[in-house]
């Protein structure tokens, strides 16, 4: 929003602008500014849509990669707590002996 001869005035694009220059200075002016800066293209439109789609995508594959690393150090962790609780616990058991054989094959 901005402030044009005490009136708020909503301004998204090139147009906008194109529309209050017309209205408050004149359509030659308009026109001139039009000219240098050229007009909004529909190709413009498509390829800032196929942008903004892309920045969407690739936000949503980094929040799945967080994600994704969150599980992994929790899993971690999971193995660090194993492995101590083995290696506070031997005592030469089936059990035991059992864990060392199911941590080994984790480990690999």
């Amino acid at each position: 929003m901005i402030m044009i001869n005490g009136n708020w005035e909503q301004v998204k694009d090139l147009s906008d602008v194109l529309r209050i220059v017309s209205e408050n200075i004149g359509s030659e002016f308009a026109q001139k500014v039009r000219e240098i800066c050229g007009e909004p293209s529909e190709e413009l439109y498509a390829a800032y849509q196929k942008l903004e789609n892309e920045k969407d995508e690739l936000e949503q594959r980094c929040n799945d990669y967080d994600d994704i690393l969150e599980s992994l150090d929790y899993l971690n962790e999971q193995i660090d707590n194993l492995e101590s609780y083995i290696d506070e616990n031997k005592d030469g058991t089936d059990f035991m002996e059992g864990m060392i054989k199911a941590f080994e094959m984790i480990e690999r």
